[in-house]
Protein backbone atom coordinates (compact mmCIF):
# COMPACT_ATOMS: atom_id res chain seq x y z
CA UNK A 1 0.00 0.00 0.00
CA UNK A 2 0.93 3.63 -0.76
CA UNK A 3 3.04 5.26 2.02
CA UNK A 4 1.50 8.55 1.47
CA UNK A 5 -1.53 10.46 -0.40
CA UNK A 6 -2.03 13.70 -1.48
CA UNK A 7 -5.35 15.21 -1.14
CA UNK A 8 -6.34 18.51 -2.36
CA UNK A 9 -2.75 19.36 -2.13
CA UNK A 10 -2.10 18.10 1.31
CA UNK A 11 -0.27 15.06 2.12
CA UNK A 12 -1.66 12.26 4.19
CA UNK A 13 0.89 9.70 5.91
CA UNK A 14 -0.22 6.61 5.78
CA UNK A 15 0.12 4.07 8.45
CA UNK A 16 -0.38 0.26 9.00
CA UNK A 17 -0.50 -0.70 11.88
CA UNK A 18 -2.07 -3.63 14.82
CA UNK A 19 -4.33 -1.94 16.56
CA UNK A 20 -6.50 1.34 14.70
CA UNK A 21 -8.13 2.44 18.02
CA UNK A 22 -7.73 0.82 21.82
CA UNK A 23 -11.03 2.65 22.56
CA UNK A 24 -13.08 1.07 19.71
CA UNK A 25 -12.91 -1.65 16.89
CA UNK A 26 -12.19 0.52 14.08
CA UNK A 27 -10.68 -0.54 10.32
CA UNK A 28 -9.08 2.68 10.03
CA UNK A 29 -9.01 6.30 10.99
CA UNK A 30 -7.91 9.87 9.92
CA UNK A 31 -6.48 12.38 12.34
CA UNK A 32 -6.99 16.04 10.91
CA UNK A 33 -4.53 17.67 12.64
CA UNK A 34 -1.39 15.50 11.71
CA UNK A 35 -2.77 14.49 8.42
CA UNK A 36 -2.23 10.60 9.15
CA UNK A 37 -4.36 7.96 8.20
CA UNK A 38 -3.91 4.50 10.08
CA UNK A 39 -5.06 1.44 8.24
CA UNK A 40 -5.33 -2.30 9.90
CA UNK A 41 -2.89 -4.38 8.28
CA UNK A 42 -4.36 -6.88 9.27
CA UNK A 43 -6.92 -6.55 6.90
CA UNK A 44 -7.11 -8.40 2.93
CA UNK A 45 -5.78 -6.38 0.59
CA UNK A 46 -8.86 -5.17 -0.97
CA UNK A 47 -10.45 -4.43 2.12
CA UNK A 48 -7.52 -2.41 3.31
CA UNK A 49 -8.16 -0.28 0.18
CA UNK A 50 -12.02 0.20 0.67
CA UNK A 51 -11.22 1.37 4.19
CA UNK A 52 -8.44 4.38 2.83
CA UNK A 53 -10.93 5.30 0.33
CA UNK A 54 -13.07 5.62 2.98
CA UNK A 55 -10.40 8.04 5.17
CA UNK A 56 -9.79 9.70 1.95
CA UNK A 57 -13.50 10.91 1.77
CA UNK A 58 -13.48 11.68 5.48
CA UNK A 59 -10.34 14.10 4.07
CA UNK A 60 -12.36 15.87 1.33
CA UNK A 61 -15.26 16.26 2.77
CA UNK A 62 -13.24 18.12 6.04
CA UNK A 63 -11.46 19.93 3.66
CA UNK A 64 -14.34 21.01 1.88
CA UNK A 65 -16.17 22.14 4.93
CA UNK A 66 -18.63 19.97 4.76
CA UNK A 67 -18.76 19.09 8.37
CA UNK A 68 -21.56 17.70 8.28
CA UNK A 69 -21.12 14.88 5.55
CA UNK A 70 -17.30 14.50 6.95
CA UNK A 71 -19.14 12.89 9.94
CA UNK A 72 -21.71 10.63 8.65
CA UNK A 73 -20.22 7.45 8.61
CA UNK A 74 -22.88 5.80 6.42
CA UNK A 75 -22.55 8.32 3.75
CA UNK A 76 -19.30 8.39 4.02
CA UNK A 77 -18.78 4.71 3.53
CA UNK A 78 -21.37 4.84 0.44
CA UNK A 79 -19.62 7.20 -1.08
CA UNK A 80 -16.00 5.04 -0.54
CA UNK A 81 -17.47 1.65 -1.31
CA UNK A 82 -19.35 2.73 -4.88
CA UNK A 83 -15.71 4.43 -5.60
CA UNK A 84 -13.56 1.81 -4.81
CA UNK A 85 -15.82 -0.34 -6.12
CA UNK A 86 -16.21 1.90 -9.60
CA UNK A 87 -12.07 1.73 -9.93
CA UNK A 88 -11.51 -1.71 -8.91
CA UNK A 89 -13.63 -3.02 -11.67
CA UNK A 90 -12.31 -0.59 -13.78
CA UNK A 91 -8.85 -0.97 -13.72
CA UNK A 92 -7.59 0.24 -17.22
CA UNK A 93 -10.16 2.97 -17.42
CA UNK A 94 -7.74 4.13 -14.20
CA UNK A 95 -3.92 4.76 -14.62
Amino acid sequence: MTKAVRILGLDYEIEEVECVSKDELRRGEINFLTNRIKIDKTMPRDLKNQVLMHEIMHAIFDLFGYEDLCTDENKVQSIATALHQVIRDNPKLFL
